[in-house]
């Protein structure tokens, strides 16, 4: 069996990209299939992240204005001629404390500068506190509640949540400031959002954005730890910028479909996120089921292509084997027949007209192989034919002209590529009126021109010189470009063969005489030396 014939076949290809066919609409399937379970079972789950995030945060928000309207109504009950009895003062916190303890570690009384004159119960450490340290004091003493940012309690080390009231006397005049604290696990305040669980995997988080500090979590390890590095939770990032909402982000390396909702009394907010794959399990079983029907099909569809093709292109294959036969001389150049009236014998028919029409345009092809395409000029490879002729044939040797035009480049650049092809196609119809019939013009490079002239007369050098100097002058002559006139010239190296040289020889010789005329000043003719043309003719 000739394998290499075997997987080069079209019939073979046929089926491989039929097969391929089949494999990619498969995967597009699970893809689209999948996508569209993946894209509306996450809008779902966003969803329901986002019913249970506002829940989450209204609740919060809740028990934060509870204390902070009980501490506003004490502050307003407060009897302000108990600041100078601190014993007094201390039973009035007990007994509203003990009456109503929404502050699990207790209420405190601060003087007008801020130094803590008593409190209940009694914490270590918080009496003879200055206030004034916090940055928001200055507020308490404008009259204004601060519901301040979570601290570490100075003990025990667990977060609390304090909040300051201002206290005015009879007149109005701020006096002192009534102070509590709560710890943000205490019964009754956020640790129902320590208890709660999303799933197996999910969590919840309350975040300060303004200290980018986790404040309570469903997952304890992470209480009061700064978030991760900008970049590496997107999401996380743009909460703490004030997006809020719900949508697939990324936390590292694991898609996390994450709720953001708003506390509104403290600026904070809360995050309740859950793992994609935890979160559509749906998809799993979707995927594998699409996977098994998907083969199934495949097998059924890959053996009728096989059929189907093997039947549609028996013809063509008779007809190639036909072709091959021609090729290698076992058949005659004849017409292919047609089997069927269809597309495989339409190809057989056209085929056919094709073999009719390849010697018509042979003679074309030849022309392109010989001719420059802009100019029509003859090209380098037909120059060194009609070099060769035109050296065994002349009696009075021949004269090479190498033009490289002076002053085209800028034109070029400046005015295009187009109007560069125009110049060219001018300054060639001016050389062909120079060149006479027997002579030879060829375009050689992008504005080089060569003009292979023969016949000139004695002495040589004299025709060869009236040659360029016609040359020079036609070229001289302004050109009309567009709406502007330009001026172009063009330098001329001259190489002549009396009797027998060789081409490559004479047209190097041309070309280096070319760059003297370009070093002599331009728009001018140098004579390559004899003796640089010149070799002896072959034994």
């Amino acid at each position: 069996m000739n394998f290499k014939r075997f997987f080069n076949s079209l019939v073979t290809r046929l089926v491989l990209f039929g097969t391929l066919v089949v494999f990619a609409s498969a995967v597009a399937r699970f893809h689209v299939l999948t996508n569209f379970l993946h894209d509306d079972l996450s809008e779902v789950a966003a969803d329901q992240q986002s019913t249970i995030a506002s829940y989450l945060a209204q609740d919060i928000n809740y028990r934060i204005v509870e204390r902070r309207r009980f501490l506003e109504q004490l502050a307003r009950m407060l009897p302000t001629e108990l600041l100078d009895q601190p014993e007094k003062l201390r039973a009035w916190l007990r007994e509203r404390q003990e009456l109503q303890p929404l502050f699990s570690t207790g209420l405190f009384v601060a003087d007008a500068n801020g130094e803590v004159i008593v409190d209940y119960p009694a914490a270590a450490g918080r009496r003879n506190l200055s206030l004034a340290i916090f940055p928001d004091f200055h507020l308490v003493r404008e009259g204004k509640f601060i519901i301040g940012e979570p601290i570490l309690s100075r003990t025990e080390q667990y977060p609390i949540l304090p909040m300051l009231a201002p206290v005015r006397d009879a007149g109005g005049k701020f006096v002192a400031v009534l102070g509590g604290s709560t710890a943000l696990a205490a019964t009754g305040f956020l640790d129902h959002l320590q208890q709660a669980r999303l799933g197996e995997s999910g969590s919840f988080l309350l975040v300060s954005p303004a200290r980018r500090l986790i404040l309570a979590s469903s997952q304890k390890e992470l209480i009061f730890k700064s978030l991760p590095e900008v970049g590496v939770d997107p999401m996380l990032d743009k909460a703490v910028d004030g997006y809020r909402g719900s949508g697939v982000g990324a936390n590292g390396d694991i898609d996390e479909i994450k709720a953001i909702a708003d506390v509104p009394s403290t600026g904070w907010f809360v995050v309740a996120r859950l793992p994609v794959k935890a979160a559509l399990p749906t998809v799993d079983r979707v995927q594998a089921f699409i996977v098994r029907g998907g083969a199934m099909q495949a097998a059924v569809i890959f053996l009728l292509i096989i059929l189907v093709i093997i039947w549609f292109f028996r013809p063509l294959r008779r007809a190639a084997d036909q072709a091959e036969r021609m090729t290698r001389g076992e058949l005659p150049l004849t017409p292919l027949p047609v089997y069927r009236n269809d597309e495989v014998g339409h190809l057989t028919m056209a085929f056919n007209r094709l073999l009719s029409r390849l010697k018509t345009h042979q003679s074309e092809l030849q022309h392109q192989a010989h001719h420059d395409i802009l100019t029509g000029l003859p090209n380098r490879v037909m120059l060194a034919e009609r070099m060769q002729q035109a050296i065994a044939q002349t009696q009075r040797g021949v004269a090479l002209l190498f033009l490289d035009l002076d002053g085209f480049k800028p034109i070029n650049d400046t005015l295009g590529h187009k109007a560069g092809d125009q110049v060219l196609q001018e300054i060639t119809q001016r050389l062909q009126k120079v060149a006479r019939h027997s002579d030879t013009l060829a375009r050689v490079g992008g504005d080089e021109f060569v003009l292979l002239a023969t016949d000139l007369g004695a002495p040589l050098e004299n025709g060869a010189r009236a040659l360029a100097e016609k040359c020079i002058r036609v070229v001289a002559d302004p050109l009309q470009i567009g709406h502007g006139e330009y001026k172009i010239g063009v330098s001329i190296g001259i190489a002549v063969c009396e009797t027998y040289c060789d081409p490559d020889i004479l047209l190097q010789a041309a070309d280096k005489a070319m760059y003297d005329a370009k070093n002599k000043g331009r728009g001018c003719y140098v004579i390559a030396p004899v003796m640089e043309t010149a070799v002896q003719t072959p034994a």
